[in-house]
């Protein structure tokens, strides 16, 4: 099998399991909402800072080298776009890391991460497609913030570790 299908697929798979997890995200919010007693008092606090990876040039150029690897599509996007490309796949890399970080579970960083993309999709055209963001979220905790993996489930960690062996041949 070719080295990007393999890649492709791997991302595919750890990105089902993501998507597995937004699709119950709203459910559970929903079953929670309505769990919740007359007699509870509403906690207003504000989100903590979103503090990105701490990230050095050499995992920046690592980062967006393994998002073209990974898929074709994103190195095809790269060349028509150029900077712009480069800017708006570091963003939402970090910002997916920041996101996780941040706390409120993967389901929320994804959403986040999507939410923001669209906004200034109009100046990067960055594909909005859900491959896209399983590559960008899948290589960020690759490369940008190995350390937030054990924020994501066990299945998604072990098909990470195989993405990571993957990129390093």
């Amino acid at each position: 099998m070719a080295r990007s299908s393999r890649w492709s697929k791997v991302v595919v798979s750890i990105g089902a399991l993501l998507a597995l997890g937004l699709a119950a995200g709203p459910w559970a919010a929903t079953a929670a909402a309505g769990s919740t007693s007359t007699t509870e008092t509403s906690k207003t606090t504000s989100p903590r800072p979103l503090v990105g990876p701490k990230t050095s040039t050499t995992q920046d150029t690592t980062y967006v080298s393994d998002v073209a690897k990974a898929d074709p599509a994103l190195a095809a996007y790269i060349q028509a776009r150029g900077n712009v490309a480069l800017r708006a796949l570091l963003t939402d890399g970090v910002a997916f890391c920041a996101f996780l970080r941040r706390g409120g579970g993967i389901d929320n960083a994804i959403l986040s991460v999507a939410v923001g993309a669209r906004s200034v999709e109009s100046k990067t055209h960055l594909p909005s497609k859900v491959a896209t963001f399983n590559t960008l979220e899948a290589v960020a905790l690759v490369t940008l913030c190995p350390s937030e993996r054990k924020l994501v489930p066990a299945a998604v960690r072990s098909r990470l570790r195989v993405l990571a062996e993957d990129l390093a041949k």
